[in-house]
Formats: structure tokens, sequence, C-alpha cells
């Protein structure tokens, strides 16, 4: 069962807060006796708020680090807002991250993602940071961080995004996961979260089946522990290969591109996603998986 935090509890050394201000632009605050950093930073309109959740815990102390696992708006932008918020604050991602954060287009994209998400959300005061918006600390694939006495492996796991990563403490057995691994649908299913590639996406399950982890942080949805970990990674294996099987499949069998969106949708799309990714969202990104796994099949150009 996924612990979503909603009672503050210990995770190893840590007590782990979720400050999430609006659900979909989650985020967790992790607090050890030198260290304090939050994973994931959510919206950039509701980021003043993730500021005061997260003062509430921390008080005087100062924020250490934020650890971004993508690029993507609903997990970076807040990010911004917090860096003026708390200067002596580092912003951790990926080096790939870092250049997109960057670029004009990345940035417009992002703000015009949440907008909409303002809208929707009902949120009345607009984003003004996103020339703010920045990595202090670009890292690559295996390198080894120092978070106050805790040491962190950065571990790319390109599928969602190609800039997707997750964080890896080893004396804690933590790992800190990314939408490359997928979603929880219900028992036994994970819903697939690939953007860039699906087989670059059972790539990066497998390397993270590689990892002695004893609790595994789920993006937007909370913490898995023990004997969940191990299963959630093993049925989001098994759960990717049969969303390409129902897509090869039916695609054979002459079903149009939204039949097969309903198909997929029957399977993977429960409340715990709806919670996630509201109908707009979801549809866009199960509107790109599809035809990418019978383009990776040879069965489109």
């Amino acid at each position: 069962m996924i612990d979503n935090f909603d009672v503050p509890r210990k995770v190893g050394s840590a007590t782990v807060y979720n400050v999430t201000p609006v659900r979909g632009g989650d985020a967790y605050l992790f607090v050890f006796d030198d260290v304090a950093f939050l994973y994931d930073s959510g919206y950039g309109f509701s980021s003043k708020k993730l500021y005061e959740n997260i003062v509430s815990v921390l008080g005087e102390r100062n924020l250490d680090y934020v650890l971004l696992t993508h690029s993507h708006y609903d997990h970076a932008l807040g990010s911004a807002y917090l860096s003026v918020a708390f200067p002596e604050c580092k912003i951790v991602g990926f080096e790939y991250a870092a250049r997109v954060m960057l670029k004009e287009g990345a940035r417009a994209t992002m703000t015009r993602l949440d907008e909409a998400a303002r809208e929707l959300k009902g949120y009345d005061e607009p984003y003004e940071y996103i020339d703010k918006l920045h990595i202090d600390i670009p890292v690559t694939d295996g390198q080894k961080l120092k978070l106050g006495s805790l040491e962190c492996e950065v571990i790319s796991l390109p599928g969602h995004t190609r800039d997707s990563v997750s964080y890896y403490f080893p004396s804690e057995r933590l790992m800190l996961g990314c939408e490359t691994v997928g979603l929880y649908a219900k028992e036994g299913v994970v819903m697939p979260s690939f953007l860039v590639g699906y087989q670059m996406t059972l790539e990066s399950i497998d390397k993270c089946s590689t990892y002695d982890i004893d609790n595994y942080l789920v993006p937007h949805q909370g913490m898995l522990s023990g004997d969940e970990v191990k299963d959630f990674i093993s049925n989001s294996r098994v759960s990717h290969e049969y969303s390409c099987k129902l897509i090869i499949d039916g695609f054979k069998e002459g079903k149009s591109i939204d039949e097969l969106v309903e198909a997929f949708s029957e399977v993977y799309y429960h409340e715990d996603i709806h919670n996630v990714y509201p109908p707009a969202a979801y549809s866009e990104n199960v509107h790109i998986q599809i035809p990418m796994i019978l383009r990776e099949s040879g069965l489109l150009e």
C-alpha cells in the first residue's frame, strides 16, 4: 500500500513530510539531522504555498537542496521560486534538464501548461518566476553526491523524458523514483508513463531492478516499502510488456488509435491515476505512447 505521508513518518534516518500544495504538483520534504531536501517542487503557480508548507516544518532551518527528477513543469517550476525564497538552497537535476530549462521554447511551453493547470485548480495568482528557473548542480549518470553526511547516487532512467533521473541513497536503501518506471494504477498494475521511448523504458526498469531498495518513492503518489518495492518494479515490467502487446494486437485487428486509447485506458486509467493526470493531460500522453509503440514495432512510419 502506498504511503502518501498524510501524516509525517520516519523512513530510515529521515522524517518525511508531504508538503504538496496542490495534487498533481507533488513534493516531499526529507529532513535528516544535518540536511533537509525536497523531492521535486511541483507547479509554478502554487510555489508560494509550497514555500509556506516547507517553512511550517523547518521553521528557521534552511532548505538545503531540491532534487528534481526531470524538467516537466509539474515537477520543476516550483524550484525557481524556492531558489529565491531560500537563497542558499541548491537545485539539483540532470545535466540535460539544465540545458532544457534555459531554452525559450521550453520555458514558453512550461508557462503555458502551468497556466492551464492554474485555471483548472482555481488558483488566482499567476507564476512570475520563469526567468529564475535553473539548475545549480547539473548531474550525470552514476555521479555520487554528498548531501550533508549522506551519499547519493544519480541514476539516469530515460523513457518518460530524456532527462529523467532517480536518486539512490545506499546507506538508507532508499530510492527516490521517477516516472519512467510508471505510476501505481491498482494492485498488480503499473501505468506506463513513457513519452520518449518504449524500449529505453524497459531498459531503465531493468536497471532500476538491480538496486537494493527498502523504500521507493513513487512520484506523485508516495512511498512503497519492503516486498512492495520489488513487486512494483516487477509489475512495471509486466505492465509495460502487456501494454505493448495490447496495442500491437489491437492495431493488427484493425482498431483505430481512438479505439486503442480506449482499450489502454480500461486497463490503466484508474482512480489513483485520475488524481495525477486529469483527463486532458492523460489523453495527450496516451496519444503519444500508442503511436510510439507502433513505430518502434515497425507498424507505423
